[in-house]
C-alpha cells in the first residue's frame, strides 16, 4: 500500500503520465464525501429520529381500513400529547375507494391545532396516494411543546366522490403515550383513538456530527485506495493502446451503445406506439425524432470516448504539481458553476431574504474561485490554516448570539462565510505582495506600460470615475459596492496569458456546469404547461429571466465552439461536446419564446462569425458551411429537448410551482396528474404560440387562428394571460395589436418616461411613475437604468465604457485568438450583455449577464504579461 501511494505522488514517468487521471479519482471520491458531510452539517439533512409506532396492527390491513364511511359531514377530532420537542411526520392510517373517474384529482386536508385550537399546520393530501398506500403522510416538521394538548383532524370536501374510512383502534392496544381523547361528532370517547404513527426528529449533537464526518472520511479513504489499486491493476494488464482499439474498450462502448438503443426502443414503443404520453400524430413524430437525436448523440459521445481518455502530452511538471493544478481547475470550475446557480436563485427570488442569501453565496463562491488563481503554496500554509481556525471559532461565537428564526441564523452563517473566504483571499494577496521583492519594480513597469497604452489608461480611469459616480449617487443601493470592490480583487491575480486562458476556460466551464444543474432541476421539477405558462420558464418564474440566462449560456457555448472551429476537418467530430451544449441551449431558448433571447442569440452568432472569420481568415464557403452545420445540429436536436421536457417531469411527477405563479389545479400541473394529461404542452400548441409571438399589426390573423382552437376554460383572454408575465395586461390579440403594433410590449413608452426623468444627480428609486401612478420596476434597458439611477454623466460614462469594453474584447481575440481560442469568451459575453441590455435590466452583479460583463471588464483592464506556457 505504501508503494502504491508513493508511486502516485512520485515524479516517475508513469506517475506524471497518469497524474491527472489519479487526480480525477481523488476529485470524484472527495466530492462524494464532501456532499455527504454537507448533508450532515450544516444542511442538517441527517437527523436522529424517534418513531412512536402504533402496536395494534402490523400493517394497515384491509380489515383495519374497512368500516363505516367517513364523509364531509363526519367529525373525528383527536387530542394528542406529543412526547418529543420536534414533530416531523404524522402517518395516519385510513382507507380510500376512488370513484369511476380515478384520474380526476381529489384530496383531503390534514389539520393540526394547538391547545387554543388555532391551526398551526395544514396539508392537502392526494386521495390517489391514500388509496394506493392505505395511509396519509403529513409532514409538519415543526417544534411542539411536550405535555401540551394538540388536536388533529381530517376534512373531506363536500363534492368528493371518493369513499373514505377513518378507522379507530383501542388505546390500550395501540400503546402510544400520545393518544388522548377522541371526539366523534362532538361525543367524547376515551376508549379508542385514531390509528397513527408519530415520527419525531432532533438535530445531531456536536459529537455525532464529528463521528459522522470521521466515518465518511474513513470510508472515502478506503474507496480511494481500492480504486487506486484497481486502476494500477488495469495499467499492468492493459495498455492504453489496448483500451483505445482493443477488445476491452470496444466491448464496453458497444455494450453501452446497445443498452442505449434498447432503452430508446422501449421508450419508442411506450411513447409512440402505445401513445402513453398522449397527444396527436405531430407529438409522436416529434417524440420519434427526439429519441433518434438522443441516440445519435449517445453513439457520437461513445465514438469520441477513446480520444477523450487518451493520455495528454507528457508534461515536465512533477506529478504532484499536475495533481494540484487539476484540483485547482476543478474547484474553480465548480465554484463558478455554483456561483451562477446562486445567481439564478437570486434572479428568481420573490422576497428580499433570498436576495440576501444568494448575494452572500455569490461572494463566497467568487472568493474561492479567485483564490484558485494563485499557486497552492500561496494559500496552503500555516498562516492560512490559522486564519481558518480563528474564522471558524469566531463564526461559532458570532452565531451563538443570533436571536431569531432559522432564516436569521442562515444569514449569520453566510455572513461569516463571506468574512472567512474573503479574509483568506486578502491574506493570500498580502502574503504574495510581501514575499515578492520584485513587485515594486514590476508595478513600476506596469505603470509605465499603462501610461504608454493610452487606451488602457483611459479605460481604467473611466471605470474608476464611473464607480465613484455610482458611490456618490447610490442613495440606499448597496449593490454598487458589490459590483466593484469584489471584482477588483481579480486585478491582483497572476497576469500571464497562460493564467488568463486557464481562468477563462474554468469560468466558461463553470457557466456550462450551472446550465447542467439548471437543466437537471427543470427536468425533475418544471414541466411545460399547455394552458397558461406556455412559454417555458424553466427554473425561473418569468421568461425574461430565462431568456437572459440562456443567452449567456448560448454565448459561452458558441464562443467555445467557434474558438475550436479553426479548420474545416474539425467541424463536427472535434467540436462534438460544444455542438451538443449549444444545441441544448438553443432548444431551451426556443421553448422560452423569449424575443430578447432570440435577438441576442442572432446578434451573438453574427458577431462571433464575423470576428472569427477575420481572425482565422475564413472564406465565404467555410463561413456558410459552419452556419449551416450549426443550424442543422440545433434544429435536429430541438425535438430531443422538447421530448425531454415533455416526458421527464411527467415521469418524475414532482412539479414545483412558485408562489408567484398560478395555483389553479384546472390548468396547472400537480403531483399525481397522469403523464397523458392535457395540461402538458403539445407540438401543435407550441408552434401556434411560437409563431403568435411575432405577430405585428398585419399578422394578427394567425394568432387569432391559434386562439380559435382553444375551448372551454381557455377561451377569451385566458389563452393569452401569459402576456402578463411579459409586462402586458390580459387582453385579446386584436386589442394588443391596436395598442402595441411595435411588438415592444410597451417598452418604447417606458423608455420615453425614463428619458424624460433623467437628471444629473440620479434617483433613489428604480423608476419613475407610469401614467397610472404606479412606480416602474425597472427601465427594461440597462443604459437608461444606469443613467436614471446614477445621473446623466454616469449614464454617458457607462456607454463609453461599454464601447471600450467591446473594443478591447475584439483586440484581445485578434491578438491571441489564432493561438488561444478561449480568449473569444470575453467578446461573446460582452456582446450578450450589450444586446440584452437593450431590452432588459442586466447591469447588476447578481444577474448572470451583468456578472459576466463586470468580470470580463476586470480581465480586459489588464494586458497579458509573459508568454503562455
Amino acid at each position: 500500500m505504501k508503494d502504491l501511494i508513493a508511486c502516485t505522488f512520485s515524479n516517475s514517468e508513469h506517475a506524471r503520465t497518469y497524474a491527472k487521471r489519479n487526480a480525477v479519482i481523488q476529485i470524484i471520491v472527495a466530492t462524494a464525501a464532501f456532499i455527504l458531510m454537507m448533508r450532515v452539517f450544516p444542511m442538517g439533512l441527517v437527523q436522529n429520529h424517534v418513531l412512536s409506532r402504533q402496536n395494534a396492527y402490523d400493517s394497515p390491513a384491509k380489515a383495519l381500513l374497512a368500516g363505516e364511511p367517513f364523509g364531509a359531514t363526519d367529525k373525528k377530532l383527536q387530542m394528542v400529547y406529543f412526547t418529543q420537542d420536534h414533530l416531523y411526520q404524522v402517518t395516519l392510517y385510513m382507507g380510500c375507494t376512488l370513484g369511476q373517474k380515478q384520474a380526476d384529482y381529489e384530496s383531503v386536508r390534514f389539520r393540526l391545532y394547538d391547545d387554543a385550537f388555532s391551526c398551526i399546520y395544514e396539508e392537502e393530501a392526494d386521495s390517489r396516494k391514500i388509496a394506493k398506500n392505505g395511509y396519509l403522510a403529513a409532514v409538519p416538521d415543526l417544534d411542539v411543546v411536550k405535555g401540551q394538548a394538540y388536536y388533529y383532524e381530517i376534512l373531506i370536501d363536500e363534492e368528493s366522490s371518493a369513499v373514505y374510512t377513518l378507522p379507530v383502534g383501542n388505546r390500550t392496544a395501540l400503546a402510544q403515550a400520545e393518544n388522548a381523547t377522541l371526539y366523534i361528532d362532538g361525543i367524547i370517547n376515551e376508549e379508542v383513538s385514531l390509528v397513527a404513527d408519530f415520527d419525531y426528529s432532533r438535530p445531531l449533537t456536536v459529537f455525532e456530527i464529528l463521528l459522522y464526518d470521521v466515518l465518511i472520511a474513513a470510508g472515502a479513504a478506503v474507496v480511494y485506495l481500492l480504486l487506486l489499486m484497481l486502476v494500477q491493476q488495469y495499467d499492468e494488464r492493459f495498455s492504453q493502446e489496448a483500451f483505445r482499439v482493443g477488445s476491452v474498450g470496444r466491448i464496453a462502448r458497444i455494450s453501452v451503445a446497445v443498452l442505449g438503443v434498447l432503452a430508446s426502443a422501449a421508450l419508442f414503443v411506450y411513447a409512440v406506439v402505445l401513445n402513453r404520453f398522449g397527444g396527436e400524430v405531430w407529438d409522436r413524430l416529434f417524440f420519434t425524432a427526439g429519441i433518434a437525436a438522443a441516440d445519435a448523440w449517445l453513439i457520437g459521445f461513445l465514438w469520441r470516448l477513446p480520444r477523450t481518455l487518451r493520455p495528454q502530452k507528457r508534461s515536465k511538471m512533477p506529478a504532484g504539481s499536475i495533481m494540484w493544478l487539476t484540483w485547482r481547475n476543478y474547484i474553480q470550475t465548480v465554484s463558478f458553476g455554483l456561483l451562477f446557480y446562486a445567481l439564478c436563485q437570486y434572479v428568481n427570488a420573490d422576497r428580499n431574504f433570498y436576495h440576501y442569501t444568494n448575494t452572500r453565496w455569490m461572494l463566497i463562491f467568487l472568493a474561492v474561485a479567485l483564490l484558485m488563481n494563485y499557486h497552492e503554496k500561496q494559500f496552503v500554509n500555516k498562516l492560512s490554516l490559522l486564519w481558518l481556525v480563528l474564522g471558524f471559532a469566531g463564526s461559532v461565537y458570532y452565531c451563538s448570539f443570533v436571536q431569531g428564526d432559522k432564516n436569521e441564523l442562515l444569514l449569520a452563517r453566510l455572513t461569516c462565510g463571506v468574512v472567512v473566504s474573503w479574509g483568506l483571499l486578502v491574506l493570500t494577496i498580502l502574503r504574495m505582495i510581501a514575499k515578492t521583492p520584485e513587485l515594486a519594480s514590476a508595478c513600476g513597469q506596469m505603470t509605465g506600460r499603462l501610461v504608454r497604452d493610452r487606451q488602457r489608461l483611459c479605460y481604467s480611469v473611466l471605470w474608476i470615475v464611473f464607480s465613484l459616480f455610482m458611490y456618490a449617487y447610490r442613495y440606499e443601493k448597496v449593490w454598487v459596492f458589490t459590483a466593484t470592490l469584489p471584482f477588483a480583487a481579480f486585478l491582483f491575480s497572476p497576469n500571464t496569458l497562460a493564467s488568463n486562458c486557464r481562468f477563462l476556460k474554468n469560468f466558461s466551464n463553470g457557466i456550462l456546469l450551472s446550465f447542467a444543474l439548471v437543466t437537471f432541476f427543470c427536468l425533475a421539477h418544471r414541466p411545460h404547461h399547455y394552458w397558461m405558462l406556455y412559454r417555458y420558464g424553466g427554473i425561473f418564474h418569468t421568461v425574461a429571466c430565462t431568456g437572459m440566462y440562456l443567452a449567456v449560456v448560448f454565448g459561452t457555448a458558441l464562443a467555445k465552439l467557434y474558438g475550436k472551429l479553426k479548420t474545416r476537418k474539425s467541424m463536427l467530430t472535434f467540436c462534438f461536446p460544444e455542438y451538443f451544449v449549444t444545441a441544448c441551449a438553443a432548444g431551451f431558448i426556443l421553448l422560452s419564446m423569449s424575443r430578447t433571447a432570440f435577438l441576442t442569440t442572432l446578434v451573438t452568432v453574427a458577431m462571433i462569425v464575423a470576428v472569427t472569420a477575420v481572425a482565422y481568415k475564413k472564406g465565404a464557403v467555410r463561413i456558410l458551411s459552419e452556419l449551416l452545420m450549426l443550424m442543422a445540429v440545433c434544429l435536429a436536436s430541438f425535438p430531443m429537448v422538447f421530448t425531454a421536457v415533455r416526458m421527464v417531469p411527467a415521469v418524475v411527477n414532482d412539479p414545483v410551482r412558485y408562489e408567484i405563479e398560478f395555483q389553479d389545479r384546472s390548468f396547472m400541473i400537480y403531483e399525481g396528474d397522469p403523464v397523458d394529461s392535457d395540461k402538458y404542452m403539445t407540438v401543435r400548441r407550441f408552434f401556434a404560440t411560437l409563431f403568435g409571438r411575432f405577430q405585428s399589426a398585419e399578422g394578427g390573423q394567425e394568432a387569432d387562428a391559434g386562439r380559435d382552437e382553444l375551448t372551454g376554460r381557455e377561451a377569451g383572454t385566458l389563452a393569452f394571460a401569459g402576456n402578463a408575465l411579459a409586462g402586458l395586461e390580459q387582453r385579446s390579440v386584436s386589442q394588443e395589436v391596436e395598442k402595441s403594433p411595435d411588438i415592444s410590449n410597451g417598452r418604447f413608452e417606458i423608455f420615453q418616461d425614463y428619458i424624460n426623468a433623467i437628471r444629473f444627480r440620479g434617483h433613489p428609486k428604480m423608476g419613475p411613475e407610469d401614467p397610472k401612478g404606479d412606480e416602474y420596476a425597472h427601465a427594461h434597458n440597462s443604459y437608461l437604468q444606469v443613467a436614471y439611477n446614477f445621473g446623466l454623466v454616469a449614464g454617458l460614462l457607462f456607454l463609453v465604457l461599454c464601447a471600450l469594453t467591446l473594443w478591447r474584447a475584439v483586440r484581445l481575440f485578434l491578438d491571441y485568438g489564432s493561438r488561444y481560442s478561449i480568449v473569444l469568451i470575453p467578446f461573446s459575453l460582452v456582446v450578450v450583455f450589450g444586446f440584452i441590455s437593450l431590452t432588459e435590466w442586466a447591469y447588476h452583479p447578481c444577474i448572470p449577464a451583468g456578472f459576466g460583463f463586470i468580470l470580463m471588464q476586470m480581465l480586459l483592464m489588464r494586458d497579458c504579461e509573459g508568454p503562455a506556457k
